[in-house]
């Protein structure tokens, strides 16, 4: 695994879980209190392994047909887990386990989540990573009398499908970021796969492809739509959201001016290009995406 993957696992524990034990009558320790909310290290999740612990999110749709997991989510009307860019790794996502011999049934209300937290890296049948995970799990619906008053706007904002819109963003902005750790697969004249390192010809058509690159992401006006998406879902309280997607705009601008400026150079033993800015790039894209997925987007709780 690449150096740089390697810092985005690590520190996407940032966006895991805010523990609040609480202890019930007679004396027995109830469930941990788990939310999507940054807060804990992945030191302070290992004093839960093992533990009862009880989550409030949203299923999405992609699970195994036997329904032996689910994708947790803290967003509604989800098909599929989102993803640290250029990664397998779950952000925003927990994976639910049910118990031996049972499974899960799909339900699109909001459901608590009861079972046990277990740490350990895990990769599952669709190739996705995770750090922690809860087992041996039982699914209730809530009742949505119970929850916050800014659950209407939470749901009208994900059934504009704006957030999965600004996840993929985020692709494309560590694309412009990093395109020098980025490959081209090709299959040869002996009909063998092979993968070579981007050149910034590459890159330009990349961006300028609208079947497999990045043309739409790339338009002049994009960021603008998106920031338009936003504000008619809620014209003033959805600010900080439109603040981050500013920064991330100009992030956008910065990397391209490297790329047109021409802040790359050739690496011959590594038959490779390398932005000259590589590290300063990466801190640029990083905090902008943990704007979003910490700060932001993982506040949102039933």
């Amino acid at each position: 695994m690449k150096k740089r993957t390697l810092r985005i696992i690590s520190a996407l524990l940032l966006p895991a879980l805010m523990c609040l034990c609480l202890s019930g009558c007679g004396g027995a320790k109830a469930a941990s209190e788990l939310s999507f909310s940054a807060g804990n290290s992945i030191s302070q999740l290992r004093a839960l392994d093992g533990k009862s612990v009880t989550i409030v999110g949203y299923m999405a749709t992609m699970s195994p047909p036997d329904g032996k997991y689910i994708y947790l989510m803290n967003l509604p009307y989800q098909s599929c887990p989102f993803c640290v860019p250029n990664t397998t790794q779950l952000a925003n996502t927990m994976a639910v386990y049910a118990r031996k011999n049972k499974s899960f049934e799909f339900t699109d209300q909001a459901v608590r989540v009861n079972g046990t937290l277990k740490v350990e890296p895990y990769s599952d049948e669709f190739g996705y990573e995770y750090e922690y995970r809860i087992v041996d799990a039982e699914i209730r619906p809530i009742d949505m009398s119970t929850v916050r008053g800014d659950y209407a706007l939470w749901t009208s904002l994900a059934s504009d499908g704006v957030i999965s819109e600004i996840y993929a963003m985020f692709d494309y902005l560590h694309f412009v970021c990093q395109w020098s750790d980025y490959f081209l697969n090709y299959v040869d004249e002996n009909n063998v796969q092979q993968q070579v390192n981007m050149y910034p010809g590459d890159v330009y058509q990349y961006l300028e492809n609208d079947t497999y690159g990045y043309q739409k992401e790339s338009a002049v006006d994009y960021f603008q739509n998106l920031i338009a998406r936003v504000r008619a879902v809620s014209p003033d309280k959805l600010e900080d959201l439109v603040q981050i997607l500013k920064d991330c705009e100009s992030v956008r601008s910065y990397a391209l001016d490297e790329l047109n400026g021409g802040q790359y150079e050739y690496v011959e033993d590594l038959d490779k290009y390398k932005q000259t800015h590589y590290d300063d790039l990466y801190e640029r894209w990083w905090k902008v995406y943990c704007d979003f997925t910490v700060d932001w987007i993982a506040r949102w709780q039933l």
